[in-house]
């Protein structure tokens, strides 16, 4: 049933009872394209025939004159074998079948119609050259050998281009044949497709003008007549669309203002303060604790530019140079704490695109706490160390004195150097616990002198060639051209490269790569002022690589314990305490997974 349906609504009969049957788009637009295919089919088929009988034949005689040349070559090579046997270097014998044969493939290969005259002559002449050996004679009839070889290379020459100029004259003739059928059926086409479009295209261009007067939705809408059976089905389905949204039109909105109410709410309860910008950069929503910080009224702010409120509030002016379109990842920011608090407050501002760039979402993060819960841990770290440092040295010393007596037996010695490679990993423990106690930029100090990292690298890159080449890793070093020189303490800025190489070194697997390189760099606002030049430091390696959990918290100390696919545990300190030294330098260290799989490790320093 459902078949027969279609087939009677592809054939113009509509189901609806009352309408005038129309013919379906589909069923015009096959028929005209069956009528285009099929005179093309029949043109291209035409000029196919054209073609092939206007070039086959020709070419084949062309070929053929071309080869008379070449046998005529053939025989001319012989000749000269023939006269001067010193140069060529083979038996008359071999010459005179040589010259035979190219005669006789001649002859086999005759197209010119006083050609064959030309071979009889040149055959004679053949004769006459090959029955004297020397003298007068023999040139005679060298002589007119040449001249028969001659005729007969004339002769083929002049049916070349006598069948090229004929070739030439009959392909022009069937291209403008074909050029004036293909255009008369081009017309035809044109006037097969003017004639469905237009029958389509009227309707749908009254419509368009209905629609342009912008009707009333509470009224009906009043279309055209269709000529075809898919318009008719576009304008019924409008005119249905057309009374649903004029329904629409009578709902009441209160259901959205409520529901933006409610998002209004849930912004002002949120503990981050937000800020939304319009993409124009006025401020499109300011949550609560956003004005808080600001000491400002909703009024003062809301649809106001965000660069040039009126107010002189120094949290404001903070805010203004920290909240910018080009903010990446997150940045602390220190802000007044409002009246009657003590201690300044501490913020991680975060930005957010809104799609398709319609603005700005910026985030600020109350991170005071954490900040205080951070400089309780590092003041905890530096009295635990010290607390260590004693028990430690003793320990070490009691190691040390009982290694040197030679009383002990092989279990002793065992025992006694077992317990002073424990002293020595808890030294080391206790050492970088004192260092993130006391690491931060603000505290750290430094010994800076203008260094030149192209050539430092490879003497800091010294000690670790012989644990590659133990490992089996291919450790490499570049230098670009021009890098500047940076100011850094050379015996800090030797630790983070010492941290980051044996970090590389530790997951890298036998047989893979290292590889370290410093180049030149232009700044893009890391530093102030941005657009200056730094130098760039990158270790990269083909390991494991991080996982997302050790990407989120890597430098933060303790965060991560093994490297994935290594069996050596990390504590978490080095790089931290990597971040804290590059950024006491007034530098930038950041991560990236390597394309391909590994790590890769970048260190900005700026050039003053």
């Amino acid at each position: 049933m459902r078949k027969a349906a279609e087939k009677r609504r592809d054939d113009g009969f509509d189901a609806v009872p009352g309408r005038y049957p129309l013919p379906t788009l589909h069923r015009s637009v096959a028929r005209a394209f069956v009528r285009v295919v099929l005179a093309f089919g029949c043109l291209g088929g035409l000029l196919m025939l054209g073609v092939f009988f206007a070039s086959r034949l020709p070419d084949q005689l062309v070929r053929m004159n071309y080869e008379s040349v070449v046998y005529v070559r053939q025989m001319e090579e012989a000749v000269n074998g023939l006269r001067f046997p010193a140069l060529y270097g083979e038996t008359p014998e071999h010459w005179r079948t040589a010259f035979q044969e190219a005669l006789e493939r001649e002859q086999g290969n005759i197209t010119e119609h006083d050609e064959q005259a030309v071979v009889d002559e040149l055959r004679a002449a053949w004769s006459r050259f090959d029955a004297v050996s020397t003298g007068p004679e023999r040139d005679a009839a060298y002589a007119g050998l040449r001249a028969g070889l001659d005729a007969l290379v004339k002769v083929n020459e002049r049916g070349m281009f006598r069948r090229l100029d004929e070739n030439a004259r009959l392909r022009d003739i069937v291209v403008l044949l074909g050029a004036l059928i293909f255009l008369g059926g081009t017309v035809w086409a044109f006037f097969q497709a003017d004639a469905i479009a237009a029958r389509v295209a009227h309707p749908l261009r009254r419509a368009a003008e209905v629609f342009k007067d912008r009707p009333s939705l509470r009224g009906g809408l009043r279309l055209p007549d269709p000529q075809t059976l898919e318009v008719r089905v576009l304008f019924d389905e409008l005119a249905r669309l057309w009374t649903r949204l004029g329904q629409l039109e009578a709902l009441n909105l209160d259901a959205l203002v409520e529901e933006k109410n409610k998002l209004a709410v849930i912004l002002n309860a949120a503990e981050d303060a937000v800020l939304v910008l319009s993409a124009a950069g006025t401020v499109a929503h300011v949550g609560g604790r956003m004005l808080e910080i600001l000491d400002l009224p909703a009024e003062a702010v809301s649809g106001k530019l965000w660069t040039d409120l009126s107010t002189a509030s120094p949290n404001y002016l903070t805010l203004r140079d920290a909240l910018k379109p080009d903010l990446q990842g997150s940045r602390d920011v220190e802000l007044l704490p409002p009246a009657g608090t003590a201690g300044p407050l501490f913020f991680a501002a975060r930005r957010r695109e809104l799609p398709g760039g319609r603005g700005q979402v910026y985030l600020l993060s109350d991170v005071t706490e954490k900040r205080r819960r951070t400089t309780l841990r590092s003041e905890m770290m530096d009295w635990i160390s010290h607390e260590l440092k004693t028990p430690i040295q003793s320990l070490g010393l009691a190691a040390d004195l009982l290694a040197r007596r030679r009383d002990l037996d092989e279990d002793m010695t065992m025992l006694v150097t077992t317990v002073g490679q424990d002293v020595a990993r808890l030294r080391t423990v206790a050492g970088q616990f004192m260092d993130i106690a006391r690491m931060s930029p603000h505290a750290l100090s430094l010994r800076p002198e203008r260094l030149d990292l192209a050539a430092r690298l490879p003497e800091w890159l010294g000690p670790f060639r012989l644990v590659a080449r133990e490992k089996n890793v291919t450790l490499e070093f570049r230098a670009g051209s021009d890098v500047p020189a940076v100011d850094a303490d050379p015996e800090r800025f030797a630790w983070v490269v010492s941290n980051l190489v044996s970090n590389a070194l530790r997951v890298t697997p036998s047989g893979g790569n290292v590889w370290v390189s410093v180049e030149a760099g232009i700044d893009t606002g890391h530093f102030h002022p941005a657009g200056g030049r730094c130098a760039v430091l990158k270790v990269e390696d083909d390991g494991p690589g991080m996982t997302p959990e050790q990407e989120e918290r890597l430098f933060q100390p303790f965060s991560h314990g093994r490297s994935a696919g290594t069996r050596e545990g990390l504590t978490g300190l080095g790089l931290a305490i990597t971040r804290t030294i590059v950024e006491a330098h007034g530098g930038l260290v950041r991560y990236a997974p390597r394309p391909g799989g590994g790590s890769a490790f970048t260190v900005l320093l700026p050039s003053c």
